[in-house]
């Protein structure tokens, strides 16, 4: 038997001592991070010979801890902070606090959640998490769910059980997508396999309230004109907050025309879903307890570190079905009552403790503190809109279904263009851009705990600085 020398310790054990200070020197980095988000510029610029100093290789003998992590921090420094109050652009992440200790904690329990035999548990608590989601969403008791890191693997979860549960046929099944849906939706496809003569692109609105909605006449002429072709509906996704406009396609519609057609209806609501917190966000969001599949990003409404997300399936074992493999050296492995195997639902095997970073946050706020966030993040779109339409030299292009909001100078392209490098030269804001019906558009998306009406007024400040 190997035996461990008293006198000495392995080469990778720390002691007390150094955990403790490397725990100290973490923390004391992740704190100046935190202050710099809630007091300093929101893009450093990093010098190219501190990228270049980042790409060495690791040494054949250690480092003191210290120097690595004012090596980390110094390099953490450059670049756009993405939980900065200031950014607005793309889909902000709240970088919540309590998050980056749910994570540490994760990491630390050092818990292998694959199996609900290794920690029955822990994954008890990850399907406390997957339970409420569901019902949430009003999706029934049955549903089953994973947490993966983000929407693009939930939503080729999503695919490969509608393709496996649906009876997809290639020569006669057709898919049903909005012009507006995420990318992540069409890479799902052709990495299942789907081929691109199966996926119909459906128009979105143009104009007025409802911009970047599904038009559901064209949907329906388009499925008229398959059907005459002897093709057949397999699949329509609905989109619970586009990223471009923030757009809730209307899904009682899309719900009720997938029953009628006896398609799979997947809502992508890895943005919006969960606005189902709020009054507001639950009216916009009737029809997704039909839904056969719901995506969410915990990262984006939960505001939480990145790296979790959320796929729900309404019918029992469809994860399982087009998942699940067997192998000899799994044969120890076994199933518990009431509580599932979470590598027979997805694509991986080894996998985080992802329920934590969901778990503790909502368990040590409380729900009722998320919803007053996500609701104040609906006023300040609103407000945004308001003010921004009373200068007649903005175009806002929508009344905001959630809490981003599209807009372009009235003047055209060359104008828009110098709005959008004036807010984003303001050091304080950044902005992202679209196209939207082959104009340019600047979008503002207000989902973070620490924006408010101040970022509005640089906003209105920088148009003022480009058009005055």
């Amino acid at each position: 038997m190997l035996r461990r020398p008293a006198s000495r310790r392995w080469p990778l054990d720390l002691d007390a001592p150094q955990r403790k200070r490397l725990a100290k020197d973490a923390f004391e980095l992740i704190e100046r991070v935190q202050d710099a988000r809630n007091h300093g510029p929101i893009f450093v610029p990093t010098p190219a010979q501190r990228v270049q100093a980042m790409r060495a290789a690791p040494p054949e003998h250690g480092t003191d801890l210290t120097e690595l992590v004012e090596r980390l921090g110094a390099a953490a420094e450059g670049g756009w902070s993405k939980a900065h109050g200031g950014d607005l652009g793309f889909v902000p992440n709240g970088g919540l606090y309590s998050g980056v200790i749910a994570a540490l904690l994760a990491a630390g329990l050092h818990a292998f959640t694959a199996t609900a035999l290794e920690s029955p548990g822990l994954v008890a608590l990850e399907e406390s998490v997957l339970h409420w989601l569901a019902a949430l969403f009003g999706m029934p008791p049955a549903t089953e769910g994973l947490l993966l890191s983000g929407g693009s693997l939930a939503n080729q979860t999503a695919i490969v059980c509608a393709r496996d549960q649906g009876d997809f046929a290639p020569d006669r099944s057709v898919a049903y997508l909005s012009e507006r849906v995420h990318h992540s939706l069409r890479k799902a496809m052709r990495l299942c396999g789907i081929p691109a003569g199966c996926i119909r692109s459906i128009r979105a609105t143009s104009v007025g309230p409802t911009l970047g909605r599904m038009d559901t006449q064209a949907l329906g002429e388009q499925v008229e004109r398959d059907r005459a072709l002897g093709l057949r509906p397999w699949l329509i996704v609905g989109v619970a907050g586009s990223t471009d406009t923030g757009s809730v396609d209307d899904l009682n519609e899309l719900a009720a025309f997938a029953s009628r057609h006896r398609a799979w209806f997947h809502v992508d609501a890895a943005y919006g879903g969960m606005f189902a917190l709020t009054k507001r966000g639950a009216a916009r969001l009737q029809g997704i307890a039909a839904a056969d599949s719901v995506v969410v990003d915990a990262h984006k409404g939960l505001f939480l570190p990145y790296g979790v997300a959320a796929v729900l399936v309404r019918h029992p074992g469809a994860l399982a079905r087009a998942h699940s493999e067997q192998a000899a050296y799994m044969r120890d492995v076994q199933r518990l009552a009431d509580l599932p195997n979470y590598f027979e639902r997805g694509p991986e095997l080894t996998r985080p403790f992802r329920g934590m970073l969901v778990w503790l946050p909502l368990h040590l706020h409380g729900v009722a503190a998320f919803r007053q966030a996500l609701d104040r993040s609906l006023d300040l779109a609103q407000l945004a809109a308001a003010r921004l339409r009373v200068d007649p030299a903005i175009d806002v292009l929508h009344d905001p279904d959630l809490s981003i909001v599209a807009f372009r100078a009235a003047a055209g392209d060359a104008a828009t263009q110098r709005v959008f490098a004036s807010i984003n030269a303001s050091g304080q804001l950044r902005v992202s851009s679209t196209t939207l019906h082959d104009r340019t558009a600047i979008r503002l998306a207000f989902l973070h705990p620490r924006t408010g009406e101040a970022q509005i007024e640089v906003v209105e400040q920088s148009v003022r600085r480009a058009l005055g």
